[in-house]
């Protein structure tokens, strides 16, 4: 399962989809989970969060730009990466 989170203006419009596209999109891929206490593992607290709905939605990544978020690299088995890093495991899929 893949969560994704556009950051900014630039990647929206960098994905050449409308806004509807973009709503189906992540309409086709939420689920609502709650969130696992994660052991505390990044520099701020509000990240263990992200990581803890990461845990309970059995994410394969967590695509961030986080600087504090990013020397995590893994928790449990979910993967904590950059944009660029991220489009080199999917493959622009």
């Amino acid at each position: 399962m893949r969560m994704w989170r556009f950051g900014s203006h630039k990647q929206i419009a960098a994905s050449a989809l409308t806004a509807n596209q973009l709503v189906d999109r992540y309409a086709g891929l939420t689920v609502l989970v709650r969130p696992t206490p994660p052991p505390p593992s990044a520099l701020d607290p509000h990240d263990d969060v992200v990581i803890g709905i990461s845990l309970a939605a059995k994410a394969d990544l967590v695509v961030t730009g986080e600087k504090a978020l990013l020397p995590v690299t893994d928790c449990q088995g979910v993967r904590i990466v950059g944009v660029s890093l991220t489009l080199q495991i999917i493959g622009g899929a």
